[in-house]
């Protein structure tokens, strides 16, 4: 499939590789992140589970403003993606690797952004408006929501902008603005606004539905996502008297795919908004057996102890890419679960964990690479810890 921005883009680097060599290369990745482990000599690693779609597979995109000036005399809106170690921008609006809802939105956003002359936000001169676009797709409702970062709290022409996009793209049914003035970065700030529109966009995963709203994570292919949360079901393979701990729980996501054969689970998870997605969808699921807590995950045993949970017997992770700090390790440890299942989006934090693990009494049978995001080097895996009996 012929790529508009290849190859200046750099966010796609393996557009043009076979895409059974794609898989080769990131199974062989894994491989040697465990073989750089003694602990880690004996574990399987399987073979790689490819995507079902290798282009237009992504449900979301968090693209940069830029603005240029051209000849003759006017200005060029650009909106794309950083060129690395640089604040120069590679225009990425037309990506082929993001789902079909989201192309025409990004293509007529940029374009009524040019043509209404709104100001794009200038970092050496600390001046402008529009900083960047997050846009994300329901692929089950074929909608989208569009989230919009500026520097100012009342961008011009912000309600023409809106009122444009909305007549031209039926799929875009919410809209949000986030202010965020300050340098860095960071892409969102705490100051999200609901311009209009519903407050959570609702995409499935296998048989379960899940909303999020746009500060809070969620994978960037549902098809593949669906894919590893049914593995952990089966990996962990729970029973009617099990009670299971999600670390990182998101929006719960790995939690209430559990839910429905444990009898308790209780997910933690720092960031509130998430949280608050994740007490949605349980009730949107009929999980009465879930709780969800904004907590530290290193403060999983005061909250288990609050709960009136005294112990749980199954345990899932999915840290942030620096993987799980030492304390959360000795929390993760100290809770004795029998079966730990670990989601990873980085192969060298994974098997660093999960040699420290090793040393704690669990041993790793089992690896398997998910290709989240194919044409990047990105590597998603899913390890299986099972509790030595004299650990």
């Amino acid at each position: 499939m012929p790529c508009p921005h290849f190859p200046r883009c750099v966010g796609c680097p393996l557009v043009g590789q076979a895409y059974s060599a794609q898989l080769d290369a990131k199974g062989e990745r894994l491989r040697a992140a465990m073989a750089a482990h003694p602990q880690l000599a004996d574990v399987r690693v399987e073979a790689p589970a490819g995507s079902p779609a290798a282009f237009g597979y992504r449900n979301q995109a968090k693209l940069v403003f830029r603005s240029r000036l051209v000849r003759p005399a006017g200005r060029e809106v650009l909106l794309g993606v950083y060129r690395p170690g640089t604040h120069s921008v590679l225009p990425a609006d037309a990506c082929i690797v993001h789902h079909r809802l989201l192309q025409p939105v990004l293509r007529g956003l940029r374009h009524e952004v040019e043509r209404l002359g709104i100001p794009i936000f200038d970092e050496r001169s600390r001046e402008g408006a529009l900083r960047y676009a997050l846009v994300r797709a329901s692929t089950a409702r074929g909608e989208v929501h569009l989230t919009l970062v500026s520097a100012v709290a009342d961008p011009p022409q912000l309600d023409e902008l809106l009122r444009r996009m909305r007549r031209a793209h039926r799929e875009l049914t919410a809209a949000f603005l986030c202010v965020n003035p300050t340098p860095g970065n960071a892409i969102l700030s705490d100051d999200v606004r609901l311009l209009f529109g519903r407050p959570a966009l609702v995409e499935r995963f296998g048989k379960l539905e899940l909303e999020s709203r746009p500060d809070a994570f969620l994978q960037a292919n549902s098809a593949v996502a669906g894919r590893i949360y049914a593995t952990a079901r089966r990996w962990l393979a729970p029973s009617a008297d099990d009670v299971a701990l999600d670390l990182y729980c998101g929006v719960g996501a790995l939690a209430l795919h559990l839910a429905p054969g444990v009898a308790r689970v209780v997910g933690i998870e720092s960031q509130a908004s998430a949280v608050a997605c994740a007490v949605a969808n349980a009730r949107r699921a009929g999980a009465a057996n879930a709780r969800f807590v904004a907590a530290p995950a290193e403060d999983a045993p005061q909250v288990l102890l609050g709960l009136g949970v005294p112990a749980v017997t199954l345990a899932c992770v999915n840290p942030p890419r620096k993987g799980m700090s030492a304390a959360v390790l000795g929390t993760l440890a100290d809770c004795a679960p029998r079966r730990i299942l670990y989601v990873s989006c980085d192969p060298g934090t994974l098997a660093r964990d999960l040699a420290l693990l090793a040393r704690r009494g669990y041993r790793t049978v089992r690896v398997r690479a998910f290709d989240m995001m194919p044409q990047t080097p990105h590597v998603e895996a899913v390890a299986l810890l099972l509790r030595e009996a004299n650990a």
